[in-house]
């Protein structure tokens, strides 16, 4: 027999020369045999679509493959055949997309080693910390922080100061960084003034940052507009504290908005409490000329009233689209409500989005005010969300006073809005000018719940609490609120009547007429929905 079998042979062939074969004869042919076998099959996968597939679609591929299984994936990928295996260690995109600092500290670094010299993305929620790994690595790529293109971490106060203790700060440039966006969690709710941002951070030089978050830090303001916000690139810049009180910040409205003036690229701007309370003279704040942030979409305001009104009286917005302001007037005394009311009207009405608008309503409510906008032109849903905080929800006494022409602008469906989740009020005061629209809805309530009580069903009522309806004189309306009472007294929720209403001659006309009315269609023309609370006596 020959030493090897260097040809393909038949089985009967094979079986004869192995006859006479001796064992270490035997044991060539086998070795020999598992050489072959590997070779065809390497040979036959060449032939295979995968195996044939282009290197681009392959990194498509195996980029899926790790939306789906991390790191894990891409190993085992690599594992499947020499081709993908080549692709696979050969893409250092896939690689950075692939790391991760959950896993053991010689894979993490594995992996970060394939990706050569590209830009990282580092994101760390706030439930990654409880594995201890995850801080661990994080700390041992602190060195890496010159590569970052984002770097996003939720994390309590400390483990954040910590990270950056660890990074060498040696240059003042970050050419790399594009988001920024550190939120200090505290597991205990109180900020710590000791765990602050360190000033080589904020005064980094980072020519391509386009997204600034800091959330819950303490900081130093002269050194962070020196440094990170006068990128030519920023568009996103939020700075937000849980409080005023937590606000590390005393400079004016005046030295912020110039802070902010020179960021001429800026389109989104949250600032939630970001200023100490001052009492300064906003009066003098709103004569001074606005500041101009010509590229400003969003505003999210979240503050005092005297800040937001401050705020929004001294500076416009050109390109805005979405707006949402969220005021505490409970601080305020004496006249300070009515003059920071006004003044936030105002400065609403200069920064708003252009008409049209569904306005929805305004709370005039000492500690609460509220007004909606939505543009019907562009969709964009803009609001002052004081009706969703607490202290609305305990709100007895709720006054809607709006002009005529404003109220026309009420969809029906934002009075339902409204009262859904105000609970608590006993009297409602509809103001010189009541809109029918708000008694229609509060009739269609009362109707529909007493029909459910009919049903067995469950029974929701809007205002629950509600003692009294307050209007203009009216006949026509105050008929209304007297069919309202009827029904409300159905389901348990009396309120006021106008029983006296019953003994004028007038009375079952102006009945009929207004069932007439509340029977039609709930979408007619302004005008003729309007019309039903204009009495012989206009309101006008």
């Amino acid at each position: 027999m020959n030493a090897s079998v260097s040809s393909v042979v038949s089985p009967n062939e094979l079986a004869a020369i192995l006859e006479s074969a001796t064992l270490a004869e035997l044991d060539r042919v086998l070795a020999n045999l598992s050489t072959t076998t590997l070779l065809v099959a390497q040979e036959r996968n060449k032939h295979i679509l995968a195996a044939r597939t282009n290197r681009d679609i392959l990194e498509i591929i195996f980029s899926v493959v790790i939306d789906s299984q991390g790191s894990t994936g891409l190993r085992s990928v690599s594992q499947v055949c020499q081709e993908w295996r080549k692709v696979a260690l050969g893409a250092p995109l896939l690689w950075r997309k692939a790391l991760s600092l959950s896993v053991s500290p010689n894979w993490m670094f594995e992996m970060l080693r394939r990706t050569v010299h590209l830009p990282l993305t580092i994101r760390i929620s706030h439930q990654d910390f409880h594995r201890d790994v995850v801080y661990a690595n994080l700390l041992s790529i602190a060195d890496q922080f010159w590569r970052f293109e984002t770097l996003e971490i939720d994390a309590p106060c400390p483990y954040i100061c910590e990270f950056f203790g660890f990074v060498p700060f040696d240059s003042s440039e970050a050419p790399r960084l594009r988001v920024l966006s550190l939120c200090g969690q505290n597991w205990q709710g109180l900020l710590d003034n000791d765990e602050v941002l360190p000033d080589e951070l904020l005064a980094l030089s980072a020519p391509n940052l386009e997204h600034l978050a800091l959330e819950n830090f303490p900081f130093g303001w002269d050194v962070l507009k020196s440094g990170l916000v006068h990128s030519i690139k920023l568009s996103v810049l939020h700075i937000c504290y849980p409080g005023e009180s937590d606000a590390p910040h005393t400079l004016s409205i005046s030295e912020l908005l110039a802070t902010l003036g020179s960021i001429t690229s800026l389109q989104e701007l949250k600032l939630h409490n970001v200023l100490k309370a001052v009492n300064e003279n906003l009066l003098v704040e709103w004569v001074t000329p606005a500041t101009v942030l010509p590229a400003l979409q969003t505003l999210d305001l979240q503050a005092g009233i005297r800040f937001c009104s401050g705020f929004l009286n001294g500076v416009e917005a050109p390109a805005l689209v979405e707006l949402d302001v969220e005021c505490n007037t409970t601080d305020e005394a004496g006249d300070a409500p009515l003059l920071t009311s006004t003044a936030l009207m105002i400065g609403i009405s200069g920064i708003a989005p252009h008409d049209p608008y569904n306005i929805f309503t305004v709370l005039h409510q000492k500690g609460n005010l509220w007004i909606s906008l939505r543009s019907n032109q562009t969709g964009a849903f803009c609001r002052i969300l004081l009706a969703d905080m607490p202290s609305v929800h305990s709100t007895e006494r709720l006054e809607i006073s709006l002009s005529k022409a404003a109220h026309r602008k009420v969809t029906g469906e934002m009075w339902v809005y409204l009262f859904e989740r105000l609970n608590k009020v006993s009297c409602l005061d509809l103001g010189n000018y009541p809109v029918p629209r708000i008694l229609k809805n509060l009739y269609w309530n009362a109707k529909g719940a007493l029909e459910a009580q009919k049903q067995g069903e469950e029974v929701i009522l809007l205002l629950p609490s509600l003692e009294t309806i307050a209007i203009a004189t009216s006949l026509t309306l105050c008929v209304l609120v007297d069919m309202i009472a009827e029904l409300r007294e159905s389901v348990g929720a009396p309120i006021d009547r106008y029983a006296m209403l019953r003994k004028m001659d007038t009375y079952q006309a102006a009945r009929e007429r207004i069932t007439v009315w509340l029977e039609g269609s709930f979408t007619q023309a302004e005008d003729e929905d309007e019309s039903v609370g204009e009495s012989e006596n206009s309101e006008d």
